[in-house]
């Protein structure tokens, strides 16, 4: 073939591929000229967007963060920002809107029983995982179950353990039935996301390559993640069913600590920050570069204790410690507004008792307590001891976090004043603090986070409910009756009943003082003043997957 001849037929193949890939949607008065043009990956996405996509494309969401990010798999992620990238790696069967409804997710609709043991489950069809195999009621089904094998260890098991049977019906229909009626199943689905089955089956989830390298259903692609530095990347999905996020990618950068990320801050290297305190926050709102929010948490702090210890397993011991910590001095020094807590639940919890008072600030009876129990300054050092035997405390303290730092020292200082000493003991990762961490370092007491509300106030059960499997249950809290009334209050029905039993649990807890309950606090945000449609995320129940919607404005 003469090379004129072979460029012709070159030219016919271009032109007929041309004319097959050209949208057929435009007409023919409204077909752009080709010639002497070319198209961009944004141009073309433009012009073959879904109708309800109307916003621009591109751009990249910078995310600053303190803690070093877990493992990525919703069978086993709990904590870090790992857990907010579980959210747009991966699709829950239902989820959570911005209104603390159930809304479809990949399920399209479901049915439930009258008798609340059956709940049918039709799915989306043609939802794919990122390596482009379709997501079926297998998948679903295999993520349940490897949530309710004790054998992966999962934190959420506790959650499931209603779950009788996991009937696949068809590859879009799945069936799921209960040994006893539990309301907050759906509640409990929306929060673990479905992960492949022809990628995890038959692999140990502790260990698995995948907990690096996720592949997910989601809005948002896994594509590096940089072990020293800890940075993530993560793509847009240009497949996701509910059309391609705006955003180009999302970016997590980690710091050290608030200072460094405070000055990545200031020079708008990063474009979400979460967990402002409030000296940051009042700095932040006035820059115009920077859409501030300030929303009640769900979460509140409180120094765990473990009652077998023979010194925390005396509840007046635990009273005195509750008597002597000023809560309002410590948010007022940590530069964090909030409400003290007077236990396991949110003032808008269901579950909150508006009797129950918190113990007020009074470090004389606090001595006094003490004093009743034995403890006496014997050697004048301000000290108390008993046979010989200072009082100590040895706390655990999250020394990533500069605000527990703070917490921790000023939690020592106050509790010197009753004449308790406190040993700080500080670890860098939840995941060191297995069986022969605690053993060596033998910590009372730890500062951490509760869960406090929910849609349904089980959701705040898991740290006060003797069988649950808690991420980070270091020490077993044991009351009969708070098992039996949480067991009841997962199947009541009636909704003053469920009330009336969680407040009953509420007087008991903080009656007990299994840990010092410390406050709830207003938590602050920043968002690039660029990005836009970020309200349906900022408000109490922070669904994450609306960052599909956030895009950068053309202003």
């Amino acid at each position: 073939m003469s090379v004129k001849a072979r460029k012709t037929t070159v030219f016919s193949i271009f032109m007929i591929i041309s004319i097959l890939a050209f949208p057929r949607h435009i007409k023919a008065q409204d077909k752009p000229v080709y010639k002497n043009r070319i198209f961009s990956a944004n141009q073309f996405l433009h012009e073959n967007r879904p109708p309800h996509r109307t916003h621009p494309y591109g751009g990249t969401l910078v995310m600053g963060a303190r803690n070093i990010p877990t493992i990525i798999n919703p069978i086993l992620t709990t904590h870090t920002v790992s857990a907010d990238l579980t959210s747009i790696i991966f699709n829950t069967l239902v989820r959570v809107n911005s209104t603390g409804e159930i809304e479809p997710n990949l399920a399209e609709n479901w049915q439930i029983s009258t008798d609340g043991l059956m709940y049918t489950f039709y799915l989306k069809r043609g939802i794919k995982f990122h390596d482009g195999i379709e997501c079926t009621a297998e998948d679903v089904q295999f993520t349940y179950r490897q949530l309710i094998d004790s054998q992966n260890n999962s934190p959420y098991r506790s959650h499931f353990e209603l779950i009788q049977k996991i009937e696949v019906l068809n590859k879009y229909a799945l069936r799921i039935i209960l040994s006893k009626p539990f309301p907050p199943l759906l509640f409990k689905l929306a929060d673990r996301e479905i992960v492949p089955k022809h990628i995890l089956e038959g692999e140990d989830l502790q260990k698995t390559s995948f907990n690096y390298h996720p592949i997910g259903s989601g809005p948002f692609k896994f594509k590096s993640w940089d072990r020293e530095t800890n940075q993530i990347e993560l793509v847009a999905n240009p497949d996701y069913f509910e059309g391609r996020p705006y955003l180009d990618k999302i970016i997590v950068k980690i710091y050290p600590d608030s200072s460094h990320l405070w000055s990545a801050i200031m020079r708008q290297e990063i474009d979400l920050i979460l967990y402002l305190n409030d000296e940051d926050y009042q700095i932040i709102k006035k820059d115009p570069a920077f859409k501030t929010y300030k929303i009640s948490w769900d979460k509140y702090w409180a120094i765990a204790y473990n009652l077998n210890d023979a010194i925390l397993h005396d509840q007046e011991i635990r009273r005195a410690i509750a008597f002597g910590i000023n809560r309002k001095k410590i948010m007022e020094k940590i530069s964090i507004s909030g409400i003290e807590s007077t236990g396991p639940f949110h003032p808008k919890s269901i579950g909150f008792n508006p009797g129950v008072k918190p113990l007020e600030y009074n470090p004389v009876k606090a001595k006094m307590n003490l004093m009743h129990r034995g403890w006496h300054d014997v050697d004048g050092d301000g000290i108390l001891e008993k046979n010989k035997v200072d009082l100590e405390i040895r706390l655990l303290v999250n020394e990533s976090s500069k605000i527990y730092k703070k917490m921790a020292v000023l939690i020592r200082q106050q509790l010197a004043e009753i004449g308790i000493k406190t040993k700080i003991i500080f670890y860098k990762d939840e995941n060191v603090l297995n069986k022969g961490f605690l053993e060596r370092n033998r910590p009372q007491a730890w500062l951490r986070f509760f869960k406090g509300f929910g849609l349904d106030p089980y959701e705040a059960a898991g740290s006060w409910y003797s069988v649950s499997t808690e991420f980070c249950k270091a020490w077993d809290y044991k009351n009969e009756e708070i098992d039996r009334l949480f067991k009841s209050g997962r199947v009541i029905k009636d909704e003053n009943a469920r009330a009336e039993l969680y407040k009953n649990i509420h007087k008991i807890i903080y009656d007990e003082q299994p840990a010092c309950f410390l406050f709830f606090p207003s938590i602050s945000h920043a968002v690039s003043a660029k990005i836009e449609e970020t309200n349906e995320f900022f408000n109490t129940y922070m669904p994450v997957y609306t960052m599909k919607d956030w895009y950068i404005s053309d202003n």
